[in-house]
């Protein structure tokens, strides 16, 4: 009983100073966010070597937190921050599919896994240009989401829409390319355009000369002549 008095003793002091010194999740996420911002900055002042190390040091923070917090419900957020740097600013495309795999596999049930499964199968198609991973990714996310819970979503609509494309051997460009094709051929052209104005013009010239005959008065002096002659005849 003496010895586990003493054994408390020496551990609660220890216990309590590893609690005081641990950072919050709040003020970890906040200096993380505050590097990611100022990276930002950097980039838009063309100082890329600044940003990329400021992009490099706010990727660590993020990790930090997950090695701290690994149970935190903002985890998954830390994971999808941390594969948008890859993508967006470092341009690491291999490190972002790397982290977005690691987030569906550690939080399948969140929301930012669904992101994740679908950034993978995006990133193989259109970053990396392998076009037979990207097709056995759409396939997987639309295993597990074969349609959108949420209307504004639209991540199943397009794996589906990617998907056929791959399938098809098809592009975005070729679709906007036909989709401009369409339009074109919609629209009237220049020369219907001036015959049917100028038809229109002279329906309305004609009902003008209509309104003209009908609105000028009878010339009378023929009658009046008539009957000056009857007259002296009587």
């Amino acid at each position: 009983m003496h010895k586990l008095r003493i054994l408390l003793l020496i551990l609660i002091p220890a216990l309590l100073l590893t609690a005081c010194s641990k950072e919050s999740e709040d003020s970890m996420l906040l200096s993380a966010k505050t590097k990611l911002e100022e990276a930002k900055k950097l980039d838009t002042e063309n100082k890329p070597e600044e940003a990329k190390k400021a992009y490099g040091e706010a990727i660590e923070l993020y990790k930090k937190f997950l090695t701290e917090y690994p149970s935190s419900p903002k985890a998954p957020e830390a994971y999808s921050n941390i594969a948008k740097i890859y993508v967006d600013n470092l341009k690491d495309y291999p490190s972002a599919i790397k982290n977005y795999e690691e987030l569906t596999q550690k939080y399948p049930a969140s929301k930012e896994s669904k992101y994740g499964m679908f950034m993978v199968a995006f990133i193989y198609d259109e970053m990396l240009k392998d076009k037979e991973k990207a097709k056995e990714n759409y396939k997987k996310f639309l295993d597990k989401y074969p349609k959108d819970e949420d209307p504004n979503e639209k991540m199943s609509e397009s794996a589906r829409m990617m998907l056929q494309m791959l399938d098809d051997n098809r592009t975005i460009e070729d679709i906007i390319k036909n989709t401009q094709k369409d339009s074109v051929k919609t629209e009237p052209k220049k020369d219907d355009v001036k015959k049917d104005t100028v038809k229109n013009d002279t329906k309305k010239e004609d009902v003008k000369k209509d309104e003209v005959k009908k609105e000028t008065p009878k010339d009378n002096s023929k009658d009046d002549k008539a009957t000056d002659t009857d007259t002296k005849k009587k």
